[in-house]
């Protein structure tokens, strides 16, 4: 008997969209308080110096080894109705990956004062007490990545059961925790920072207790074993290698842009980074990463079973819709930029109405990474559901190279500072995405690529014209400093966008606008 699962497709990316959706709004409250309490200070560039390291060691342990190596592994052993068999590989598998992260983590901890200068090279000369600040904050963060990891495994799990809705809405409780830390402790002076990652630690062993409590009905099959012996476990780890890497691409791009933002001469320029980057990875997040989660599963389970037009379709199908949402959101940000960083960020405290255009300057050449970036981690996927890794990781390596040649003309050319890294990001991930397109449509000779053709025909002149009416209005719309009238009258230009753009898609006949109206209607009536 097949494993099934727990509803549709449709039904999965509703729950994790969903997920995704209350994450991001948490993420943002936090950062949000950040920005409030700390500003764009020297204290905000430590902090979010040391949260790079570990952020990276999760990606590579966590991020990129579930994703990519243990889902597929092992819905394809539950699709072939051999959970048993599965499991002893991927039981040998977790622990090793536990082991590892431990010696990692350990490592970091002892070593933190030669990482911190490689990553933001620029505090060793301009800002010693902002590198002195950032190694302690990361020796305090990194046994976090320990629970956090913990927690991945888990919703690895489940989701490979598509048990989506219980592995999907534990990050946002552990964004809570973090904004309830920032808001009780968070100050611009470093004693207060410190106080901020002990409980940010905390609120990761919070995430994986609750996560722990969902999944462990799953692990019934475990087993605290290291059997590198095991056929399965080699087929599994032969797969993780490249995948490991390939995952932490975008982190090991992350490290590259903080090194060359910290070069910068102005303070704040690693905050005013972090925050334009939130700011465009809310609808990355919600769009691209909660219908990539989703489908990859199914993806996994269709190609598994060698029914390979079915997986193209469903392929197609995926990145269309991630796109249908994608583009307008990076036209509609740029319009608004301005708008939306000074709703999301200027409440008073220490962010002023000064910082609103630095960051927002950062947000505007980050918009076109929307777009190539959902179609990346879309491509990911398909790749990781044939247990292809090494395509990505290839890919990877090009943008990383791509990366730090951009970042040095950047720096040495221009006084573009950390909007020129912005930039940089943007034009690596459009050459990945191109990159993965055309390999992966050559490797299963063809990908229904025509599908995608005919629905950018009709998605780019939609846009444009959505992009002219919010041009339009926004000359009608009045500056206020009330707080609720700019959060009112940014909802309503987004609401007037997002009308246009459908109405737009439905005159051009869009399938994805027809289901989207027709998804409506049934809703209304029930």
């Amino acid at each position: 008997m097949k494993q099934t699962g727990n509803g549709s497709l449709s039904s999965a990316v509703i729950i994790v969209m969903s997920s995704m959706i209350l994450s991001r709004l948490t993420g943002f409250l936090r950062e949000t308080i950040l920005s409030w309490k700390v500003g764009l200070s020297w204290v905000q560039d430590a902090y979010v110096a040391a949260f790079t390291v570990p952020d990276l060691v999760y990606m590579l342990l966590v991020g990129g080894t579930i994703s990519a190596a243990l889902v597929p592994f092992l819905s394809g052993k539950l699709e072939r109705c051999e959970e048993e068999e599965g499991w002893l590989a991927a039981s040998t598998f977790i622990n090793i990956v536990f082991l590892g992260m431990v010696i990692v983590c350990g490592l970091g901890i002892v070593f933190a004062p030669q990482i911190i200068p490689s990553v933001a090279p620029g505090f060793s000369d301009s800002s010693p007490q902002t590198l002195e600040l950032a190694v302690k904050l990361s020796r305090i963060l990194f046994p976090s990545v320990s629970f956090i990891m913990m927690a991945g495994i888990c919703n690895g799990v489940l989701n490979s059961y598509r048990k989506f809705a219980a592995a999907a809405f534990g990050p946002s409780i552990y964004n809570l925790g973090c904004t309830l830390s920032i808001f009780l402790f968070a100050d611009a002076d470093p004693d207060s920072m410190i106080k901020v990652a002990i409980f940010v630690a905390l609120s990761a062993f919070l995430y994986f207790l609750i996560q722990f409590l969902f999944s462990h009905s799953k692990f019934k099959f475990y087993k605290p074993v290291i059997l590198i012996s095991d056929k399965g476990f080699r087929k599994l780890f032969s797969h993780a290698v490249p995948s490991l890497l390939s995952s932490s691409i975008t982190q090991v791009n992350s490290i590259i842009s903080t090194a060359f933002v910290s070069l910068s001469a102005i303070e704040g320029s690693l905050a005013a980074f972090r925050n334009a980057n939130t700011l465009w990875q809310l609808p990355y997040g919600i769009f691209a990463m909660g219908i990539g989660t989703a489908v990859l599963p199914s993806l996994s389970r269709k190609y598994a079973v060698d029914e390979h037009e079915e997986y193209k379709s469903l392929l197609m199908k995926s990145l269309t819709s991630v796109l249908f949402l994608a583009v307008p959101s990076a036209v509609g940000f740029i319009v608004l930029r301005t708008d939306i960083v000074r709703a999301v960020f200027k409440w008073g405290g220490r962010f002023t109405e000064e910082n609103v255009p630095f960051v927002a300057s950062i947000l505007a050449l980050f918009c076109i990474s929307m777009i190539t970036q959902s179609t990346v981690a879309i491509m990911n996927r398909a790749y990781y559901a044939r247990q292809d890794t090494m395509t990505p990781l290839a890919a990877g390596i090009v943008s990383i190279i791509l990366n730090i040649l951009l970042g040095m003309v950047f720096h040495l050319y221009t006084d573009l500072g950390a909007s020129g890294m912005a930039l940089s990001y943007s034009i690596i991930s459009l050459v990945n995405s191109i990159l993965l397109l055309i390999l992966l449509n050559k490797k299963m000779k063809g990908i229904q690529a025509q599908k995608l053709g005919s629905f950018l025909i009709r998605t780019i002149p939609s846009a444009a014209v959505m992009a002219a009416f919010l041009l339009l209005i926004r000359s009608f719309v009045p500056d206020s400093e009330i707080k609720l009238l700019q959060l009112l009258y940014l909802l309503l230009e987004i609401i007037a966008g997002a009308l246009i753009y459908i109405i737009m898609m439905l005159l051009m006949k869009s399938q994805d606008a027809i289901y989207l109206m027709k998804n409506i209607r049934r809703r209304l009536k029930m």
